[in-house]
């Protein structure tokens, strides 16, 4: 599975599979997940990796001359390239998977010039003996640098505790003063402070405009900024929640002023319905005036004609019928 490894400012993690009863498509789905969460992390978006098929499981009783095949579409290896700075970080997000699928699984760490370190494990505490194994490989620089993006990670920025274990790792790898600052601002990326992570983060939030689009993709495609922007997922979820309130609250505001509108425009209509009923109530008054014994005894045209007079009059002459 391994190639010749030629980086010199990265290292080369491969990843195997050797669960050998486990359904393949399980055993497919832990190597996708792994793939999905290297790549959410902070640039390595776009690492190429090498995935490889599982060997076809033989049928119960087969000799051991049956051969195995690959099993076509399933993955039960992966291996990919990343840089030496990116080291901390994948290995954590490793372990946090291994200590997922509790999948036992062959590592191999191959750092420059021609250093591997292997081991199997289905628990992530003792995949953390790469961790270290390979941190006391890395160039002074370099491993000062993962302690710096390590603690941003964790706390979304270089805390004064932070800082004060990065001092003394700068004693023990000898880096200057101004290289470790210069190192520090890198692990922050474009932001100085947790401060501006929220900043920013709330105004990318500001374009969910509901609470039922915040519970959909919507809070995927916001939580892989998160990890882009080093923001901790307890901060993010904190914003989250934030968010969730104003929404909730400006929808409560919201339908308050529909059920106010909604009051008004009842009122108005009973209004409009008595303006109605007093109209019909003095229309049949002025009829019921207008039958007296002498019209009843007048031909049927007159009648009428006397009927369009009274109609005619200023009570009714105002547009309202």
């Amino acid at each position: 599975m391994a190639k010749d490894f030629t980086l010199d400012n990265g290292f080369r993690l491969s990843v195997k599979s050797l669960e050998q009863n486990a359904d393949p498509k399980i055993v497919h789905a832990a190597i996708q997940e792994l793939y999905s969460s290297i790549t959410r992390l902070s640039s390595l978006e776009h690492t190429a990796f090498e995935f490889f098929s599982q060997p076809k499981r033989q049928p119960p009783g087969a000799g051991r001359q049956t051969i195995s095949t690959p099993e076509p579409n399933l993955y039960g290896a992966l291996q990919f390239e990343a840089p030496l700075s990116k080291f901390r970080v994948v290995l954590r997000r490793v372990g946090d998977w291994l200590d997922r699928t509790k999948q036992t699984s062959l590592f191999a760490v191959e750092m420059p010039p021609a250093h591997t370190i292997t081991l199997h494990t289905n628990q992530a505490k003792v995949l953390a003996q790469l961790l270290t194994l390979g941190e006391a490989l890395l160039p002074p620089q370099t491993l000062y640098l993962t302690q710096a993006e390590s603690y941003v990670d964790t706390f979304g920025e270089i805390t004064p505790a932070a800082r004060a274990n990065l001092l003394l790792v700068r004693h023990q790898v000898g880096v200057s003063g101004d290289l470790a600052n210069d190192l520090n601002a890198r692990a922050m990326g474009p932001f100085k402070s947790l401060g501006e992570k929220y900043q920013h983060f709330r105004k990318e939030l500001l374009a969910c405009k509901d609470e039922i689009t915040l519970d959909t993709d919507f809070w995927q495609v916001m939580q892989d900024k998160a990890i882009t922007m080093s923001l901790p997922e307890a901060d993010a979820e904190f914003l989250k929640d934030e968010r969730l309130r104003t929404l909730r609250t400006e929808a409560e505001r919201a339908h308050q002023q529909a059920e106010a509108d909604a009051e008004v425009e009842r009122q108005r209509q009973r209004r409009q319905q008595q303006r109605l009923l007093d109209y019909r109530q003095t229309f049949e008054a002025l009829v019921l005036d207008t039958l007296t014994p002498d019209s009843l005894r007048q031909e049927a045209d007159s009648f009428h004609q006397q009927v369009l007079t009274q109609l005619s009059a200023s009570e009714f002459n105002r547009g309202r019928l």
